[in-house]
């Protein structure tokens, strides 16, 4: 980003008033960028959208997204802290409701990816490994832990031979102790890196076993170890990075294995819920 706010400094004295107030605006706020709206921050610049649209243009940018994306790219590289913060600023502009507008905006494109042709096959991949090995574990830790939980509660339903790696006072390594060269791993972490995931992937790699990896990218600790990667996008005006695409990946994998799983699979889920409706699991209006 450094880089583009050099640029912009140096057109400005060649700028027409209304690019001069534009550019102003953006090198005082430039956190602001990344987190709202084109719309918005015209708003708050005093210029209208067209004027931001032609600002980003005249520094190289075929669209006022690509131009955002610097800031976004900057952001993500944040720490926690200085994301929150910049969080808070955003909020003098378009408050509660802008929030939650950009909060959605951010989401749909993660989800846009998913209509790439790469994006599905990639998800087929994981299945694939997924399905043929003796053994899955699944690993993740912090908040990606709580989606790992959910994807295994579902796809055991299917695949009764997938674990959860780590549980209450255990490390996800030390569940891994009798992994086979046969057997995978499904990894999830997204920047920051957590660093059990990426040794627990490391350990796989050891034993020869299959990577498969759920990240924000092809160069992070686990992508370059994998054997198969899902790349989603985090970007998000959240302090932390966004979970909607790594939900929703999740859920297209856990139904790929399903459907590769055959009658065998269908046989296991229908098993599993009459156990479940049958030790009163669910519950009912007429009790």
């Amino acid at each position: 980003m450094e880089k583009l706010i050099e640029a912009i400094t140096r057109v400005l004295p060649a700028l027409s008033p209304q690019m001069h107030r534009a550019a102003i605006y953006i090198l005082d706020n430039p956190g602001a960028i990344a987190v709202n709206s084109m719309r918005a921050i015209a708003s708050e610049a005093r210029v209208s959208p067209p004027t931001m649209l032609r600002f980003a243009q005249r520094l190289g940018f075929k669209n006022y997204e690509s131009f955002r994306d610097v800031f976004k790219q900057n952001i993500a590289g944040k720490g926690y802290g200085d994301r929150a913060d910049d969080l808070r600023k955003s909020m003098d502009i378009e408050g509660v409701p802008g929030l939650v507008r950009n909060t959605a905006a951010a989401a749909a494109l993660g989800i846009e990816r998913f209509q790439d042709p790469d994006f599905a096959l990639a998800v087929e991949r994981i299945a694939d490994i997924i399905v043929k090995a003796p053994k899955t574990f699944v690993v993740a830790s912090g908040a990606s832990f709580g989606q790992a939980i959910s994807f295994h509660y579902v796809c055991r339903m299917a695949l009764p031979n997938i674990e959860l790696a780590a549980g209450l006072g255990i490390r996800p390594i030390d569940s891994l102790v009798s992994l086979k060269k046969s057997d995978a791993i499904i990894a999830i972490t997204t920047s920051p890196y957590a660093r059990q995931t990426v040794e627990v992937a490391k350990f796989a790699k050891s034993r020869e076993a299959r990577i498969t990896a759920i990240t924000d990218r092809r160069s992070s600790p686990v992508g370059r170890m994998s054997d198969a990667a899902v790349i989603i996008d985090t970007h998000s005006p959240h302090y932390f990075p966004s979970m909607v695409s790594l939900n929703a990946t999740l859920e297209a994998i856990s139904a790929a294995i399903a459907v590769k799983c055959g009658p065998e699979a269908v046989a296991t889920i229908s098993d599993c819920e009459k156990t479940l409706r049958a030790s009163n699991y669910y519950w009912d209006e007429d009790q």
